[in-house]
């Protein structure tokens, strides 16, 4: 009998040590330093003079370069990746950097564009980059070819397939879903095409990354948001052709 009482003194005596001792250990939660006000780089608004790689060379090159089979990370053709401003940078043909700053001339990332070195890119069965992405391509290398961003504050009043949203997809999805090789079997070249998606709810879905849609464009490369802004009120008035 005295041995029970004994072996319960001892008991107690443990619990009641392990318990001052997770208390004596239990700290209040420390706050979470915030970042100096100076530390916070902001993004300035666009200069409509300027070309930014972010916002208007990456997006073209991200849809219709560094797409699989190409000139993606994983697998990059001819050892030339394009996935990011850092892999372009890097990138050399017969050791010659392809992008020279300032100079379009000898930028091989320009010439085939043009067609001077004979040799086509994108190549004649892939989409080829919009008029408009060329010239930014060869602009954003005249001006030094900087890894630079901007936010883009556009006119989201104005949203017409043709002027407005065509050219959005074109530089942010069709050179994914374009020909034989579309990423996922989905083509996004003509208005019936990208309004049968709307119609299934999976455009904005995508791009916005809602409703469980992986998150579209892949890659270095993201619509701005007044761009968005702009696609889904294209859709919230039907996507009409206009």
């Amino acid at each position: 009998m005295h041995l029970k009482v004994k072996y319960l003194f001892v008991f107690f005596f443990f619990l009641t040590v392990c318990g001052i001792s997770l208390y004596s250990c239990k700290h209040d939660p420390q706050p979470v330093p915030l970042p100096k006000p100076d530390s916070i780089s902001l993004l300035k608004p666009c200069d409509s003079t300027k070309t930014y790689f972010v916002n208007d060379v990456m997006p073209y090159i991200n849809a219709t370069c560094a797409i699989p089979g190409c000139h993606d990370h994983n697998s990059p053709t001819a050892g030339i990746d394009l996935s990011s401003y850092e892999a372009i940078m890097n990138s050399k043909v017969k050791g010659k950097p392809i992008v020279v700053p300032g100079d379009p001339i000898n930028s091989k990332i320009c010439r085939v564009l043009f067609l001077l070195d004979l040799i086509p890119m994108p190549p004649l069965y892939n989409f080829p980059i919009p008029v408009e992405g060329r010239d930014r391509i060869v602009n954003w290398v005249l001006e030094g070819a900087k890894n630079d961003a901007c936010e883009y504050i556009g006119d989201t009043s104005r949203f017409m397939y043709r002027h407005d949203i065509r050219p959005l997809i074109y530089k942010y999805c069709t050179g994914c879903h374009f020909g034989d090789y579309a990423s996922d079997s989905i083509l996004l070249v003509t208005y019936d095409q990208v309004k049968y998606y709307v119609d299934k709810k999976k455009l904005l879905e995508s791009i916005t990354g809602s409703d469980s849609v992986v998150r579209m464009p892949k890659g270095n490369a993201a619509m701005q948001p007044s761009e968005i802004i702009r696609i889904r009120k294209w859709v919230e008035s039907g996507a009409p052709l206009n």
